[in-house]
């Protein structure tokens, strides 16, 4: 929900050497987009859509370069209005890019955290888009757990950003990943984080934003990830995802919701496993704590 809205400071360097960096205009948004496109490229597309808080560069820098190695990766920087935010918003930004940069071809779009619900909202609005949908650390609707650490954050936002900063990595990463670091490691993450414009909005959308009524419209063949130690989305809640999906497969990596920056490798090989044949993991199979 908000898991990796750090970015290293200093320069800030291409997602990847081959990766062309292009505009698109959707509606009254200029959405940036990076594409590693090669000329007459038949490789299969991922789509990669961020989280809250984040963008491209920050939310996969590892997995990015990783994919690249096989497919063809678009990833989509989601543009965020001052007010009137919904799903549709993001996801007709996605559908955009993706008509302007693969016309007529069918994708498998990754989204992570809020970037899982813009996939499912895509997958359920444009079903024939999609040759598979990945949907890590995501959920259906925020419940009580979930809406209380929303109205801390929003609380510390206003009044202590420093504290937020502390929160906001205690919740993003799992206990064991945390206990595993150094004093020195922990305090990097904390002050590596920063809050960019419309993460506010965005925070706001984790907390009122609904699938419930969208799941059942999905057809493209589906995974949803979990990660076992994730404080923001509970396993309780990709559960329901994964439940309310007619055609999903449901793994648990040993994560907290930062799966991409925790475990990018089990997350790549997951992922490469399922785009490579999306129909071989049988629908409605479990596959918890295998990917450690």
């Amino acid at each position: 929900m908000n898991a990796g809205s750090h970015i290293s400071k200093g320069l800030v360097l291409k997602i990847h050497p081959d990766a062309n960096e292009g505009l698109v205009r959707v509606g009254g948004f200029t959405v940036p987009f990076h594409d590693t496109v090669a000329p007459h490229d038949a490789r299969a597309t991922v789509v990669l859509i961020h989280g809250t808080g984040g963008n491209a560069r920050t939310h996969f820098h590892t997995l990015f370069p990783m994919l690249a190695a096989k497919y063809r990766v678009l990833a989509v920087d989601l543009q965020t209005p001052r007010e009137g935010l919904t799903l549709g918003t993001f996801s007709r930004q996605v559908a955009g890019v993706i008509e302007h940069c693969v016309p007529a071809r069918s994708v498998h779009v990754v989204g992570y955290s809020l970037g899982a619900l813009v996939a499912a909202d895509l997958a359920a609005s444009n079903p024939h888009t999609l040759a598979s949908l990945t949907l890590v650390a995501g959920w259906t609707k925020a419940d009580s757990q979930q809406r209380l650490r929303n109205r801390i954050w929003m609380r510390l936002f206003e009044t202590d950003q420093d504290l937020l900063r502390e929160f906001a990595t205690w919740t993003a990463y799992g206990h064991p990943f945390l206990a595993g670091r150094s004093e020195a490691d922990v305090r990097a993450l904390v002050e590596a984080r920063v809050f960019p414009d419309g993460i506010a909005e965005q925070m706001k959308l984790n907390a009122n934003a609904d699938l419930c009524g969208k799941l059942a419209s999905i057809t493209a063949p589906t995974l949803v990830v979990a990660g076992a130690h994730d404080q923001m989305v509970p396993t309780r809640q990709t559960k329901l995802l994964f439940g309310g999906i007619p055609n999903a497969r449901y793994a648990v990596i040993d994560s907290g919701h930062a799966i991409p920056q925790e475990r990018p490798a089990q997350l790549f090989q997951i992922i490469n496993e399922f785009v490579t044949d999306p129909e071989s993991v049988p629908a409605g199979e479990i596959r918890e704590r295998m990917f450690v």
